[in-house]
């Protein structure tokens, strides 16, 4: 207890000071002689950090002489896997005011690169998000930890890499069924052109087949003859046209599908120009078998020497099984100007 008087500090429960002999007045303050107990968050922790040193994975030594990656490891590692949420170590340790501007900044080019995304300006952006995102998660007492520069730089780019991997997983994970792809078809009728880009998702097996004319991801396969002069190859996947349907057959007639004798209109299914060039030699035309489609796509065609596209290299082309189809596109991504939903 602090007498009045001379301020000395007496020994909790006295009644007078030991020093002047005053009394101690019965309202004044008790110190409390106990240290701080340590959080119960921090007891797991200090429990792992203790084994880590049992099995020599951390040094021995304690924290007031451990110097560079050791103390960085041992009092910063948590903080650096609760930074995947940025700011949310800073709101714990309530210090969120020291950060509050960099995570309004994170969020506003986030969302920015993710209304720009698949695009040059979207990468620019993501990359912008990332770097915002590490720099939030380093000032989390990191660097004031660490004196060289050297360790500094490692450990900046140690931070990088680590969420550059979470920017990697998260979407993966999070919206599982999702993708996109590029069209090599112009559709005049729908105000599509070769090149854009279209989001997709997945459709589940069901038993009513997808319409007709439905753009859907496939993934276009590597196809030879027997000769093997005729190469059919892509190396990414691509948006393609549901023309043909279990049981129909499929004929090219000029510059126009015809399915059943009746021939469909050339604005709103665009024959391809490799299947203008050789188109099915066969009267009846190419059979789509059950479970499968016909699917429009233009392909890379290079023939060599006396070699033609056969019927058949015309099917292993253009027929995908239902399983085969990755998925329904659902939404005009890019460009931005035609960006809107797909009518179903």
């Amino acid at each position: 207890m602090r007498c009045a008087r001379c301020e000395f500090e007496n020994i909790p429960g006295q009644t007078r000071c030991i020093r002047c002999g005053s009394i101690l007045e019965a309202g004044s303050a008790v110190i409390d002689i106990y240290p701080p107990r340590m959080p119960a968050w921090r007891k797991p922790i200090r429990a792992v950090r203790r084994w880590a040193r049992t099995q020599r994975v951390l040094s021995r030594m304690p924290a007031t002489v451990q110097r560079g990656f050791d103390l960085v490891v041992s009092d910063s590692l948590v903080g650096l896997m609760l930074s995947i949420i940025p700011g949310l170590p800073h709101l714990i340790r309530r210090r969120f005011r020291e950060v509050r501007l960099l995570v309004l900044l994170w969020f506003i080019l986030l969302c920015a690169s993710l209304f720009f995304y698949h695009s040059p300006t979207g990468a620019v952006l993501i990359g912008l998000t990332l770097a915002v995102h590490a720099w939030i998660a380093v000032r989390y007492g990191l660097v004031e930890e660490i004196r060289g520069f050297g360790e500094r730089v490692a450990l900046v780019l140690i931070v990088v890499i680590f969420l550059a991997l979470v920017y990697w997983a998260v979407p993966r994970v999070l919206i599982r069924g999702f993708g996109g792809g590029y069209t090599s078809l112009a559709i005049p009728a729908r105000n599509i052109s070769r090149g854009d880009y279209f989001l997709v998702r997945h459709v589940p097996r069901a038993e009513e087949p997808l319409p007709r004319g439905t753009l859907v991801l496939i993934e276009p396969p590597r196809i030879r003859n027997a000769q093997r002069d005729l190469r059919l190859n892509q190396r990414q996947r691509m948006i393609g046209q549901i023309i043909g349907l279990a049981g129909e057959t499929v004929r090219v007639e000029g510059t126009a599908y015809v399915i059943g004798g009746q021939r469909l209109e050339p604005s709103q299914f665009p024959v391809p120009h490799w299947l203008q060039q050789s188109p099915p030699r066969a009267v009846t035309g190419i059979a789509v078998p059950d479970h499968s489609y016909f699917v429009s796509t233009d392909y890379a065609v290079a023939v060599h020497g006396h070699a033609a596209v056969t019927d058949q290299a015309i099917s292993n082309a253009c027929i995908a099984r239902t399983s085969d189809i990755r998925g329904r596109a659902f939404l005009h991504w890019w460009p931005l100007s035609r960006r809107r939903f797909m009518e179903q």
